[in-house]
């Protein structure tokens, strides 16, 4: 079910500030530059971004880094995940949410932390 972590995200009040830090800094170029959202290129591994929403927009918001898993098929992935007891987030548009190039289903683990499966559209 679980393919790979697809992106860690950290949610910032200075989202571009914080972006232009790891650009600069850590060297990690800006491969994707839209108004809430900065992702930084790495070689390999996961990709991580900068949510630059105001901040916190949502419960799953206060929590300043989530890890998205990536899968093939989230409906799937969230029927048996539901199956086995886990709880999603639902948002206006229901428990998948469509976040541009992304299909994403928020979840929270037994600590409470929120956690995101995301498939990739096209």
């Amino acid at each position: 079910m679980i393919e790979a972590i697809d992106v860690v995200f950290v949610h910032s009040q200075k989202g571009e500030l914080l972006a232009d830090w790891y650009a600069e800094v850590l060297e990690l170029p800006q491969k994707v530059v839209a108004p809430d959202w900065r992702e930084l290129e790495t070689k390999e591994g996961a990709r991580f971004a900068v949510d630059c929403t105001s901040f916190p927009r949502s419960t799953i918001e206060k929590q300043p880094i989530v890890i998205s898993f990536k899968v093939s098929d989230i409906k799937a992935a969230v029927a048996k995940l539901e199956s086995k007891g886990v709880t999603f987030y639902e948002g206006e548009s229901g428990k998948i949410m469509d976040v541009g190039p992304t299909l994403v289903a928020t979840f929270y683990d037994p600590d409470g932390n929120w956690l995101q499966l995301s498939q990739q559209k096209g």
